[in-house]
């Protein structure tokens, strides 16, 4: 077990090239701050309160893909980029373990661009919090953690094959901006998208996200919240076979060191 963490822990470190102190301040305190703050701003001009508090909790969740997406994205690219990929497919490592390894200091990270984006809403937009239901909002915030954290896996695959984490992990975030329902409520995109937006990560949990704040008890909106456990579930183990299939890939072409596999 100690092992493990030493190995989450320098993974984390080694690859997460904003742990600094300005790099990390911007991008988990500044960021989530002037996000909210900005799209606040943008409920008040349409005069509408509702549509304050839904663009601030909204927002407040998207940190949560913003931080995690880009943290393990660039963590996939950068080992690559360093050769450090190289002597992974060489050792005997276990893949499964190293594989979650990844994510593991991404999780927390993540809640804590989360706290700041909430801290942004109480302070801008006085978001009332008398009437949250409590446990239900816990369970829908780890939930949507565990699923946008296994989606940036997945993305991370993807990413370390491309040589190309920005561009990703872009396109990752508005994918999630405009179908999973931070911006547009998922009910007024047409049936096909609606569907789609099902089996991406937030869209469940940001439904169960919301009605906390409306006091609902944990068993009206215990499926999203399922729902959104058994996403992420299922993207942790397509990004694993992804991960052993592009290793496998490397091994039978030789192609890690060129763009393409």
């Amino acid at each position: 077990m100690y092992n493990f963490y030493v190995q989450s822990w320098l993974t984390f470190k080694g690859l997460f090239h904003w742990l600094n102190r300005w790099g990390y301040l911007s991008s988990t305190v500044l960021y989530p701050f002037a996000t909210v703050t900005m799209f606040a701003i943008l409920g008040r001009f349409a005069s509408n309160p509702d549509l304050v508090r839904t663009y601030a909790l909204g927002i407040a969740v998207s940190c949560i893909a913003w931080i995690a997406i880009a943290g393990i994205t660039q963590s996939y690219t950068r080992e690559r980029y360093n050769g450090g990929t190289s002597f992974v497919f060489v050792s005997t490592v276990n893949r499964l373990t190293h594989f979650i390894s990844r994510s593991v200091f991404h999780f927390p990270n993540a809640l804590v661009a989360f706290f700041f984006g909430m801290l942004a809403a109480w302070i801008i937009v006085d978001l009332d919090f008398s009437a949250v239901n409590w446990p239900t909002l816990i369970l829908a915030v780890l939930a949507i953690d565990l699923a946008v954290t296994a989606y940036a896996q997945l993305l991370g695959v993807a990413s370390v094959a491309v040589r190309n984490w920005i561009g990703i992990q872009g396109l990752a975030n508005t994918i999630l901006l405009i179908l999973s329902g931070i911006i547009i409520p998922v009910s007024v995109l047409p049936g096909f998208l609606q569907e789609i937006a099902k089996l991406l990560p937030i869209t469940n949990g940001l439904a169960a996200f919301r009605a906390a704040f409306t006091g609902a008890p944990l068993a009206e909106v215990s499926g999203n919240i399922l729902r959104e456990f058994i996403t992420g579930l299922v993207y942790y183990a397509a990004a694993y076979f992804a991960f052993v299939f592009f290793e496998k890939a490397v091994k039978r072409s030789g192609t890690l060191e060129r763009d393409a596999i």
